[in-house]
């Protein structure tokens, strides 16, 4: 299940940001070292706990995945002298990513896979806050934030309930107050 929903977000970034041109990659696989050869602007999806996931009766278990995407870009303008605008555009992809994944998967996905989590897992994705990014081990040259998204995912493949095949044959109506 998890391996599924991280391909689909991973490729739905991918395709979201092809016009950007950066570096779009999973945290785990992040080194500062290599910094140099990321092209920005960095994207850092961060697959947080799932503390919330619970299984039902009958054995279909939900699970509630915290995503993380650290969004990076060279700091805007720090002589605060730009008259252009360009360095505060270097931020735009924060809305980007916070609003293409709030509007709905169904709505305007880019990526089929995303689809796919949809209908195989009921996944969904609920913006749930942005912060300062995580601090990258830099000389203060990279800013940027961090978009929080609170996940639901049902997985069907643990259930062990069956479904009945008999056909309903007849129905005993029993008392019912107040509605007799």
């Amino acid at each position: 299940m998890i391996g599924d929903i991280l391909n689909a977000v991973m490729q739905e970034c991918k395709a979201l940001l092809v016009d950007e041109g950066g570096t779009i990659m999973l945290k785990t696989d992040y080194k500062t070292s290599n910094l140099p050869s990321y092209t920005m602007p960095l994207l850092l999806v961060d697959l947080l706990d799932a503390p919330d996931s619970l299984q039902y009766p009958g054995g279909l278990t939900r699970v509630d995945w915290n995503f993380a995407m650290n969004s990076y870009n060279y700091a805007p303008d720090p002589k605060a002298d730009d008259p252009t605008g360009y360095s505060m555009q270097l931020l735009d992809i924060i809305d980007k990513i916070r609003s293409h994944f709030s509007k709905g998967i169904w709505l305007n996905t880019t990526s089929p896979t995303m689809i796919d989590i949809l209908n195989n897992y009921c996944f969904k994705f609920t913006l749930s806050g942005i912060t300062s990014a995580d601090a990258l081990d830099q000389d203060g040259l990279i800013m940027g934030y961090k978009i929080i998204f609170d996940s639901v995912g049902v997985d069907d493949g643990t259930s062990s309930e069956v479904d009945s095949t008999a056909p309903l044959e007849t129905v005993d109506q029993i008392d019912n107050p107040p509605f007799n």
